[in-house]
């Protein structure tokens, strides 16, 4: 019986399938091509500011290897999850300046950006790439706008054109991003790829089609079942980024077949619009239909898109108080009981596709 390892927050859970039941399987294993440490250091060397954009196991590795360098400069260094970069990286505990990103009044419908970011003196700003739903692939210039100017995601969801999720798609919602960060003064924006986990690559101020291009593809027949993980920490701490994470995974199952998200989601439901949905205080109408944004209110949508068209099935952290009762998400207490349901959905011939890092892959029907 093949037994199939899925990252599930900083651990990995195990699922496993009869032979006859599996269809393919992508689990990418760690391969590194090309880091330029040195040209790197000496880049870092001479900012005076560095910017981690998120938390994902990439940019801490390329972080430690940077850290000689760090110490031996007067860089100052940001992040929006400080808590995450000191616990990830012990040298720079205490180190890691919070920067909250301006608030945006009312009468404040564009960009506003954190002062340091217009400040003079080189800023380098890291961050490992991932698909989404909404910008096509969040990169390193996506990231620093969402964390440090304020208004980013407002501007590009009403930037898009329609609500569909569109994964590895140049969206308008990237557009108004790279715009965004194309006006913070002597930046240079260093986007990660990752392969199983580990930093892969390091592309500097990479246009969209070369780290588009950088994800690894997966070529798959679409099946009945799909077993998914958003790839562990980092990628499933909120059912949010669980939930975004995933469209780029979905060419591997039939319309109406049945999806199995396996996400820990530790911290959450991680986005305004779903508390409010989950407190029953908006509905997937209703959030269409407000005129002043609501922070994620685009996976009100995605989420009751997922449910339409197809069976889902949650193995999670959450609550099933939320997930069930609110989200409308059927649950599992266990990798086993998960699987049985969803062998129960797909038949006795059933195949189950299996995408065990949905956050590292490009998946294309075959």
């Amino acid at each position: 019986m093949p037994e199939i390892w899925i990252p599930f927050g900083g651990v990995e859970t195990l699922v496993t399938l009869q032979a006859e039941n599996l269809g393919s399987v992508e689990s990418p294993d760690a391969e590194r091509i090309s880091v330029d440490t040195e040209r790197i250091s000496s880049k870092v060397k001479d900012a005076a500011r560095l910017f981690i954009c998120d938390s994902a196991p990439a940019t801490f590795e390329l972080i430690k290897e940077l850290l000689p360098t760090m110490q031996a400069s007067n860089l100052k260094v940001f992040s929006a999850a400080p808590r995450k970069v000191e616990t990830a990286v012990t040298d720079l505990r205490g180190k890691v300046i919070t920067l909250p990103p301006p608030v945006a009044g009312a009468d404040s419908p564009g960009f506003i950006f954190a002062p340091d970011l217009k400040e003079p003196g080189g800023k380098v700003f890291v961050g490992t790439a991932h698909p989404d739903p909404l910008f096509g692939v969040v990169d390193s210039k996506v990231q620093a706008c969402l964390n440090w100017v304020a208004g980013s995601r407002a501007v590009a969801a009403k930037e898009r054109s329609g609500m569909e999720p569109s994964p590895f798609a140049k969206t308008e919602a990237y557009d108004s991003m790279e715009s965004a960060a194309g006006e913070i003064s002597e930046a240079s924006f260093l986007s990660l790829l990752q392969r199983g986990g580990r930093l892969r690559t390091v592309m500097e101020d990479a246009p969209f089609d070369a780290l588009k291009n950088g994800f690894h593809e997966a070529p798959m027949s679409p099946s009945k079942g799909l077993i998914v993980g958003s790839g562990g920490a980092a990628y499933d701490d909120t059912f949010s980024s669980a939930l975004r994470g995933i469209w780029g995974a979905l060419p591997a199952v039939r319309r109406s077949g049945s999806i199995l998200m396996v996400s820990e989601c530790t911290e959450g439901l991680g986005s305004p619009a779903l508390e409010l949905l989950a407190t029953g205080r908006l509905t997937g109408e209703g959030g269409k239909r407000r005129e002043k944004y609501v922070e994620g209110i685009e996976e009100v949508f995605y989420l009751s898109k997922l449910k339409d068209e197809y069976e889902v099935l949650l193995l999670s952290g959450l609550p099933e108080t939320y997930a069930k009762n609110k989200l409308g998400i059927t649950t599992a207490r266990g990798a086993g009981e998960a699987v049985g349901r969803l062998l129960n959905r797909v038949g006795r011939s059933g195949k189950v596709n299996v995408v065990t890092r949905a956050s590292e892959c490009r998946v294309v029907s075959a």
